[in-house]
């Protein structure tokens, strides 16, 4: 995956102060520059990175969100999931593959710190405290030694020490400052045809370490006795695992391990804290159900316990389950007729994502299961299969995949794909926003949107191109190729009538995509400072024009399409006529957005590649929609182009042209 390959919809307000959200704070700018001697925009609004990080041993780490919605998930150069260890505290953000503790090779702990630059790596210890040799033996379940890795921390001071160790030949010496300590040893098997782990987690709340002599820590794999495992309503097999182990140092620092497998996962019993706080919980517990017509899988979360009990059966409450009907659709180039789904869980304590390929075109039906209303779930399909090229991917998301108790419904990937500015429902960054104070103003677009009204994808490999361009009353301000997101400062901005000019181009991203390859959007509306048409941004979402402050900012009236196209999963249309359910509206955010009244649309097809249009027949619907009709009277494999215009009553227009848009059947 690309590290530009990233949404504003995983920005959020506050970033945790420890944890593995602390690698994903990086951020990129990209400069915009003026045209015809205008005033020059400032640098666009800083981009929420997804922070992605390759391995020593080639796997890539990438690191989604922030605070209680981060989500780490951890990939195979060919773009297969894998389970990881994790360990987050004092910055730190360590992830070390099942692949590399399975396999018996030394390794060098800091090469995995994913937070820290390479060049600043060293496992050394500098002594400020009065140090002694701590000993850890492992072994086995046949009871002789036994390679695993220790992740130590100090719990009367975390900066004092915390680290991975490994255990070679069962065994490790090192010293450390004299005090108390918590230890997680995990011992790994890995399978690398299938990817599947197994992992045996021996927990030591409270351990004290001498400053004199030698203190021994024995981990003994087969003191791991309690399988993780769920009693579900439907019968199922589990396939993934995520448990957090968060310590808390007697002076109120936190320190989090991760663990989990693909296969099996059994924990050691272990009591509650002496010295600060032990918060134990199974934040992901995933199973699918049987191979069948109607497929089906759980995902369940369950509240934390200031202990390791020695029964982890766990039991999702009934009244706490979403049912999520999920049709998955694809682009008929997709020669592996297979895509990613993964299903990540965020809490306070980190989060995790593992990708699943399914079947697509298909469906599927995820049973999303919380105790606690401090984790959230969120959502990723990636319709075409993206290995071994993971440097450009198209991923849909949605971070707040989790509504609550009761049924979903959702398409994803139904074309015709386009650019847009959206209106959503769920908490969003705004795209095109005005901070009425300082008078600086956001202009964006979402690179790609699907026929669900909070879909955000994004295709950012090396060979996709596009450029963006902003006007005020005719006048170019600011232009810009790749991201399309502009700042433009209050001494800049000013009333008039403004013009957002977007042309993207994904032939070149090395993905099997054959439809919705090029777009052209090109959207006008009016600002006027004090406008009762710019509503104020709600409060869940955010306003980089107001350095995040949402409800200081005003939505810019910009014109938003909905495409509700009758094709199938393959974006296909089988029939002699051809019809779109077409929404045109403004952009919004949780209902909140201009509601001038919609004056009119049209809807054109050409069938040669743009040279020449047809006009369709179109009727007003009702509500902003309107349906569109029109002959589907080219070859079989044919794919039109598209092209609509639509405006408002208060000066506002958009018009798109999207580039094979469809795949006549």
């Amino acid at each position: 995956m690309s590290e530009n390959s990233i949404t504003r919809r995983w920005a959020r307000r506050r970033v945790a102060a420890i944890g593995l959200a602390v690698a994903a704070t990086a951020t990129a700018t990209v400069p915009a520059t003026a045209a015809g001697g205008t005033a020059t925009a400032s640098a666009a609004p800083v981009r929420p990175a997804v922070h992605v990080s390759t391995l020593p041993n080639g796997d890539r780490v990438t690191v989604r969100g922030s605070g209680t919605h981060t989500s780490t998930m951890v990939t195979t150069p060919d773009g297969r999931s894998i389970p990881a260890v994790q360990m987050a505290v004092n910055g730190h953000a360590y992830v070390i593959p099942a692949s590399v503790l399975a396999s018996g090779q030394a390794y060098d702990p800091a090469g995995y710190d994913t937070a820290a630059p390479v060049a600043a790596r060293s496992s050394r210890v500098t002594p400020h405290y009065p140090l002694g040799i701590l000993e850890i033996d492992g072994l086995g379940l046949d009871g002789n030694a036994a390679e695993a890795t220790t992740f130590l921390f100090n719990t009367d001071d975390a900066k004092r020490f915390a680290a991975p160790i490994q255990l070679r030949g069962g065994v490790a010496r090192i010293a450390v400052p004299s005090g108390n300590y918590f230890a997680v040893t995990v011992f790994t098997t890995f399978d690398p045809a299938t990817h599947t782990s197994t992992e045996h987690v021996v927990t030591r709340t409270d351990l004290a370490a001498s400053a004199s002599g030698t203190t021994v820590l024995t981990a003994d794999e087969r003191t791991a006795t309690a399988r993780v495992a769920a009693v579900t309503p439907r019968p199922s097999t589990a396939d993934g695992d995520v448990e957090t182990i968060a310590r808390t140092d007697a002076a109120g620092a936190t320190a989090v391990v991760e663990t989990g497998s693909t296969g099996a996962t059994w924990m050691a019993p272990q009591p509650a804290a002496q010295i600060g706080a032990l918060a134990y919980r199974v934040l992901d517990l995933g199973a699918a159900g049987p191979a069948g017509p109607d497929p089906y899988r759980y995902d369940l979360s369950f509240a934390p316990s200031d202990h390791i009990d020695a029964n982890q059966v766990w039991r999702p409450d009934p009244s706490r389950i979403q049912t999520s009907h999920n049709v998955f659709a694809t682009d008929p180039a997709n020669p592996a007729h297979q895509a990613g789904w993964v299903i990540g869980a965020g809490g306070p304590d980190g989060g995790s994502g593992l990708m699943r390929f399914v079947p697509t075109p298909g469906t599927l039906t995820d049973y999303l299961g919380v105790s606690t209303d401090d984790v959230s779930w969120s959502a990723e399909y990636m319709p075409v299969e993206n290995a071994p090229n993971q440097d450009s991917e198209l991923e849909f998301e949605d971070l707040d995949y989790y509504r609550g108790p009761g049924q979903t419904w959702r398409t994803w990937a139904h074309g015709p794909l386009t650019p847009q500015v959206g209106q959503y429902t769920n908490a969003m960054a705004c795209n095109a926003c005005v901070d009425p104070d300082t008078g600086v103003m956001d202009f964006g677009i979402t690179e790609f949107t699907d026929s669900d009204p909070n879909s955000a994808a994004h295709d950012l490999g090396p060979g996709y191109t596009a450029t963006f361009s902003v006007y005020r009353d005719g006048v170019q301000v600011a232009t810009q190729s790749g991201w399309p997101h502009i700042e433009i400062p209050g001494t800049t901005a000013q009333p008039g009538t403004y013009r957002m000019v977007y042309d993207s181009d994904t032939t070149g991203s090395g993905l099997p995509m054959s439809q919705s390859t090029k777009t052209h959007t090109d959207i006008t509306f009016q600002y006027a400072p004090g406008s009762v048409q710019q509503s104020t941004l709600p409060a869940d979402d955010v306003c980089y024009a107001a350095n995040f402050e949402a409800l200081k900012c005003e939505i810019l009236p910009a014109l938003s399409l909905d495409y509700r196209l009758v094709t199938d999963s393959s974006n296909t249309g089988r029939l002699p006529v051809q019809l779109l359910d077409l929404g045109v509206g403004h952009q919004s955010y949780q209902g909140q957005g201009s509601h001038a009244a919609i004056t009119g649309a049209t809807v054109s097809v050409s069938y040669d590649a743009g040279k020449t249009w047809v006009p369709a027949t179109v009727a007003r619907s009702g509500g902003g929609h309107y349906l569109a009709a029109w002959p589907n009277n080219a070859p079989k494999g044919a794919m039109p182009w598209l092209k609509v215009t639509a405006a408002d009553a208060i000066g506002g227009s958009i018009s798109q042209i999207v580039a094979d848009a469809y795949t006549i059947g």
